[in-house]
């Protein structure tokens, strides 16, 4: 198998195409992983084999010193991708399904979601439950 690359974020204007692992299932130590959750397994989560990425504005705000981030994170978090592995949680998608991945992160399962306002989902994001944007929900 050939090498995993990745674009990783090494400080305000400097990025570089480095090889990283090949993901599992398990957190790992790393930018932006707290370190009470680093070996836990992630039963509710998929890996995918990246057909084709994008920008997102975040990374550019990062990239050009307008925001901060971890040393070390991979870039590229908006992509679409083929399933190759689902953890033991995962209910509405399987092996082999082209996905495409959003900018925002969602459980799927809260009222929110549910009710297809993932941007504000209760589960993942519970900070941002109380803020301004949100109040009107």
């Amino acid at each position: 198998m050939s090498g995993n690359k990745g674009v990783v974020y090494k400080g305000a204007g400097n990025v570089a195409v480095e090889d990283i692992g090949y993901p599992d299932l398990v957190l790992k130590d790393g930018p932006g992983v707290p370190q009470a959750n680093v070996g836990r397994k992630c039963e509710h989560g998929v890996i995918l084999k990246v057909v084709t990425t994008n920008i997102c504005g975040s990374d550019q705000h990062m990239v050009r010193g307008r925001t901060t981030a971890p040393e070390g994170l991979v870039l590229g978090h908006e992509i679409t991708g083929e399933v190759v592995e689902v953890g033991r949680d995962v209910e509405f998608i399987q092996k082999g399904d082209l996905v495409s991945v959003p900018f925002n992160i969602a459980c799927g399962r809260c009222v929110m979601c549910k009710e297809q306002k993932t941007h504000v989902c209760l589960n993942v994001n519970p900070v941002k439950r109380g803020c301004e944007a949100c109040s009107s929900i």
